[in-house]
């Protein structure tokens, strides 16, 4: 089939991961990425200046994916989140024959921007990954169809990788944690740090720098980590820490499971989760993964686990093997398209 796609394109991105995915399943994908349009910059000039450029670089976007729609003339059109594509821009291709799905990897729909919810109910159907995420979206707005689909790993990014030297050295470490601040995460982490003071701690995402947490922010490595770098950090570590955000704005409750849930162990990574009914559902406690609820449980494992490497590196592997490749993004998007093939009436495209 022809495929339009747009999302995020870095180097383990769920967009990235999903188109490629795509394309492995052998399929003509044309993609028109967000990030090729809207500046992501960060300092607050360049902030200040994007924030000026919004509505033309928008604009520009949703031209640019009418156009390619008419040019390509795609079966489907898959937006990963897709927060800035108009409800218009949409209806333009529907008038086209396109079919229409959003894949969402978010909590809430209500957190990027006034947009988005006006554009969802455009979808013809909208692919989320939280259980609770659908209750949430219909109290408010009326979806077309709505499927569950959990996240996944990217088989290009989220695997094995050998480890150099110089990557023992700068990733090794005892315990890991990669993602962008909360509040919620900055309050687990006080406390086992409050616990374990001398514990051998990294961090590694973005926006920690309004963590109010003088310990915790000590262990913040200026900076995010993406693609290979990612990957090998995760196997370098010895214990990687997989915790939720916490509720944020517009969602009922917080995540049970995220991307690290299934990137840790395809990696080969040894995880450390909160402990979740969801993520029960995915993993055998003590045999495929780790668990904790408390901040003093969560320092009592990691104190066992590090005196115990045999032992964990057999859950490591024991945990690669539940994941890979049960949870690839090339399953989920087989399973998108299984979905797409049984509701649409195009058994020739099966």
């Amino acid at each position: 089939m022809r495929i339009l796609t747009t999302g995020e394109s870095w180097v383990g991105s769920t967009g990235r991961a999903g188109t490629s995915a795509l394309r492995r399943l052998g399929h003509d994908v044309n993609e028109v990425n967000i990030d090729v349009f809207i500046p992501q910059w960060r300092n607050r000039l360049s902030r200040a200046i994007a924030k000026l450029l919004f509505p033309i670089a928008r604009r520009e976007f949703n031209e640019a994916l009418l156009h390619h729609a008419w040019q390509q003339s795609p079966d489907l059109f898959i937006a990963f989140k897709g927060p800035y594509v108009d409800a218009a821009t949409l209806r333009g291709m529907r008038k086209m024959g396109i079919r229409l799905y959003n894949y969402y990897p978010d909590t809430s729909a209500f957190t990027h921007g006034r947009d988005l919810p006006k554009a969802l109910p455009e979808y013809d159907c909208t692919f989320y990954t939280k259980p609770f995420w659908d209750g949430d979206v219909r109290r408010r707005i009326t979806l077309r169809e709505s499927v569950f689909l959990p996240h996944g790993y990217d088989e290009d990014v989220h695997r094995e990788w050998p480890l150099s030297a110089t990557d023992r050295e700068e990733f090794g470490v005892d315990v890991v944690v990669i993602g962008s601040h909360t509040r919620y995460k900055e309050g687990i982490l006080g406390e086992l740090l409050r616990l374990r003071p001398k514990l051998n701690l990294k961090i590694w995402g973005n926006r920690w720098e309004s963590c109010r947490n003088e310990a915790v922010l000590n262990c913040w490595q200026l900076s995010a980590l993406t693609g290979q770098a990612y990957a090998r950090a995760l196997q370098a570590a010895k214990i990687n820490l997989a915790i939720t955000s916490g509720i944020v704005k517009g969602a009922s409750q917080g995540d049970f499971v995220t991307t690290r849930t299934y990137q840790i162990p395809a990696c080969g990574g040894f995880m450390l989760h909160e402990r979740n009914p969801e993520l029960l559902e995915l993993f055998t406690e003590g045999k495929e993964v780790a668990c904790f609820e408390s901040a003093a449980e969560l320092a009592e494992k990691i104190d066992y686990y590090l005196a115990h490497p045999e032992e964990r590196a057999a859950i490591a592997r024991a945990g690669h093997a539940r994941c890979v490749p049960a949870h690839s993004y090339t399953n989920r998007m087989q399973a998108l398209l299984d979905w797409h093939h049984a509701h649409s009436g195009d058994a020739a495209a099966r």
